[in-house]
């Protein structure tokens, strides 16, 4: 049923107990596993007259891809099937859904934070974006012992 499974890592606290769960789904169909980080595009976080010069922001994007290649390779390694990892910059959502499309991903498993009120209004949620947006089914996770907050 399913052949190709994505987790986009966020690198939160539940990172490690989520993506349990993308392995265990993988291993049940004997699917391939996709792990995706997407870097927020630094664009947003700097004016346009910022200090930064254009090969500043490739160098700050440089060492932030070799933090993140190094962080998904530590979660890798503790898992026991082979997985295809990826990172991309972009707009997290707009990323994510591409991806799904263009690997012609089956089943999505990601965590859900449980923001409410004006923190789910300021940040928004990634993944109410994914299940909305994305053509295939979207598994989220609550992560263990996480309290929501009620609006």
């Amino acid at each position: 049923m399913f052949t190709k499974i994505l987790y986009p890592v966020d690198f939160s606290e539940h990172t490690e107990g989520i993506v349990e769960y993308g392995v265990a789904i993988a291993k049940q169909f004997g699917a391939e596993l996709h792990l995706l980080h997407v870097i927020p595009n630094l664009n947003y976080f700097t004016p346009y007259e910022s200090f930064l010069t254009p090969e500043n922001m490739v160098a700050i994007e440089r060492n932030v891809e070799s933090g993140v290649d190094k962080d998904l390779n530590s979660i890798i390694e503790k898992i026991d099937i082979p997985v295809k990892k990826v990172v991309k910059t972009g707009v997290i959502f707009m990323e994510i859904i591409d991806y799904i499309k263009t690997e012609k991903i089956d089943l999505v498993v990601m965590g859900t934070h449980g923001r409410s009120g004006i923190e789910h209004i300021l940040i928004g949620s990634v993944a109410e974006k994914i299940v909305r947006k994305a053509p295939c089914p979207v598994l989220t996770i609550k992560p263990k012992n996480w309290k929501f907050s009620m609006p």
